[in-house]
């Protein structure tokens, strides 16, 4: 199961246009759609990841304490529940081929109930990437 994938994703809100390989953390990945949230270590963006009174970001969910050490992350990081980016899945790519990995079912529940509980506050926005251009910048994935 591909819970967390790693690639790279030239991101349309993403001003400085820079494409380097990332983390996400897949929202959904079936019938040729797949929707990806940015995950993001919080160390250097506490400013955004909590408020002046030291209370997380309502949309994010933090990856800290004893999950960071069951995701298999190295330092605690952040999803971004209220921005997701969504790919139409082709015929000439595998995902599959691209770094992933699982991580515990139970917080993969947490996460989805996070994401369901941004969209239905109406704080979500969905911003779409060319396949064409995800396939150039993975290009380990393209199907020959």
């Amino acid at each position: 199961m591909v819970d967390v994938l790693i690639c790279k994703i030239k991101y349309p809100n993403d001003p400085s246009g820079k494409i380097v390989p990332h983390q996400h953390f897949v929202g959904c990945y079936e019938e040729g759609i797949l929707e990806l949230y940015s995950i993001s270590s919080i160390t250097g963006k506490e400013y955004k990841v909590y408020d002046k009174e030291g209370m997380p970001n309502p949309t994010y969910y933090l990856i800290i304490g004893n999950e960071r050490t069951l995701c298999n992350f190295k330092v605690p990081s952040f999803i971004d529940c209220a921005k997701s980016y969504r790919l139409n899945i082709t015929d000439n790519m595998d995902i599959n081929k691209l770094g992933h990995r699982g991580i515990p079912k139970e917080i993969v529940e947490k996460i989805k109930n996070k994401i369901k509980e941004t969209k239905d506050n109406g704080s979500h926005v969905q911003y779409t990437i060319s396949s064409d251009d995800f396939i150039s910048h993975n290009i380990k994935c393209k199907i020959k």
